[in-house]
């Protein structure tokens, strides 16, 4: 996938792209960018996701698939142990691109140190 930014993009915005994986592309002005994306299609432009990526499809049919095993009994709970599930591999999966850097880590995550701390606290996930 690739990622369009606009010369002089924030450069953490580009680190976070090729944490990601993503090929960066640099264009000059918002006209050039148009162009570009009249002839390729991006999945991320200026940090928002364009169109759906394979991770939503994937925990789209996890839930629908949870809520048919359920057989018509109420679900209780289900948002907190969702979040918990996504979050552990997120933070884990974020912490070994940056290969251990917390504070780069956060950066790609979009939140804080203190933040990233927490939330590795919560889940089990920080080191003694």
């Amino acid at each position: 996938m690739k990622a369009l930014l606009l010369e002089g993009a924030p450069e953490a915005l580009r680190r976070a792209c090729e944490a990601g994986r993503l090929e960066v592309v640099e264009v000059r002005s918002i006209p050039d960018g148009r162009a570009r994306l009249a002839r390729e299609a991006f999945a991320l432009v200026d940090g928002r996701i364009t169109r759906p990526c394979a991770l939503d499809e994937e925990l789209r049919q996890r839930v629908d698939a949870f809520f048919d095993r359920l057989e018509g009994q109420p679900a209780s709970g289900l948002y907190d142990a969702v979040m918990r599930e996504v979050e552990r591999p997120l933070i884990s999966g974020a912490l070994a691109r940056a290969r251990g850097v917390r504070s780069a880590a956060a950066e790609a995550l979009g939140i804080d140190r203190g933040t990233l701390a927490r939330r590795m606290r919560a889940l089990g996930l920080d080191e003694p």
